[in-house]
């Protein structure tokens, strides 16, 4: 079915000058023009239209939502599957926060007490736990959010990592701070080799190529917190990605590592080479 443009701006809420602006910025193109200059749309710019809004909703710039759009390997059902797991998890913490708020107007009010911790129950973050119960871990790599770019306005986001290593890359957009809790990790930044030990850290500004690996617990922050959390979603619903040593022993499909470009190229970040053989650094 077909609809004006005047129709998709009542179904989707938006105004007709907003859909000509995505028009103009080549964001969504109606399927074709009369001869009498109205624009028409069928159900591919419909879906397309509802992939814009969630992005929008999920706090994509329009820029950036641009580019991901128009890349040649975006997939409707995947991008979905994502929006889908994002929104899940903020209506758990929504939930845990809402149900706060209700012991606490009762405590108030005096007809059920609470206990002192239950005061922060959706705000303090646990030993071993997600930000928001639900970690990533991939091919022994664990990752716990411990404050969410949704906490800080997106000021920042600060991760706990376990036994990973990622390959070359560049954080077009992001200052990065590693911290080690325990163990060694190996880093390169630029053409310069670091190894850090426990209670050592490292500051990686923004656009500067850096990779790093080793079997340790870090505290991993960025600044601002940009997509590393959706990114990090993404990945884990990823199934066809070369894991690590894959990638180091190139042992890999092209199909596999344009997956991995794809991914970090969606979320701010530029793959520049393989990851760190530690085992083979020969320090």
């Amino acid at each position: 079915m077909a609809y004006t443009v005047k129709q998709l701006a009542v179904m989707s809420g938006l105004t007709v000058r907003t859909l000509h602006f995505f028009d103009e910025m080549e964001l969504l193109k109606p399927a074709y023009t009369k001869a009498n200059g109205y624009r028409i749309y069928e159900e591919p710019q419909l879906l397309m239209l509802q992939q814009i809004l969630f992005y929008r909703e999920l706090g994509f710039e329009l820029k950036r939502i641009k580019q991901i759009l128009s890349q040649r390997r975006f997939e409707k059902l995947s991008a979905l599957r994502s929006h889908r797991q994002v929104l899940e998890k903020n209506i758990t913490r929504t939930r845990t926060l809402i149900e706060t708020i209700d012991r606490t107007i009762s405590h108030l009010k005096g007809t059920k007490k609470m206990k002192s911790e239950e005061l922060f129950k959706g705000f303090n973050v646990g030993a071993g736990k997600d930000r928001f119960n639900d970690g990533f871990n991939r091919n022994g790599t664990t990752i716990d959010c411990k404050v969410s770019g949704k906490d800080t306005g997106g000021a920042m986001c600060v991760l706990e990592v376990n036994n990973t290593g990622w390959p070359r890359h560049i954080n077009r957009d992001q200052d990065e701070w590693i911290y080690v809790v325990d163990g060694e990790l190996e880093l390169e930044i630029g053409k310069k080799r670091f190894r850090l030990g426990t209670r050592e850290s490292m500051f990686i500004p923004r656009d500067t190529e850096h990779a790093w690996a080793g079997s340790a617990k870090i505290i991993n922050t960025y600044q601002p917190a940009g997509k590393i959390e959706d990114f990090f979603q993404e990945l884990a619903t990823c199934k066809d990605l070369p894991t690590r040593e894959e990638a180091i022993q190139k042992s890999y499909t092209a199909k596999q590592i344009d997956g991995l470009k794809r991914v970090f190229e969606a979320h701010g970040m530029t793959v520049t080479g393989p990851p760190l053989d530690v085992a083979s650094s020969g320090d």
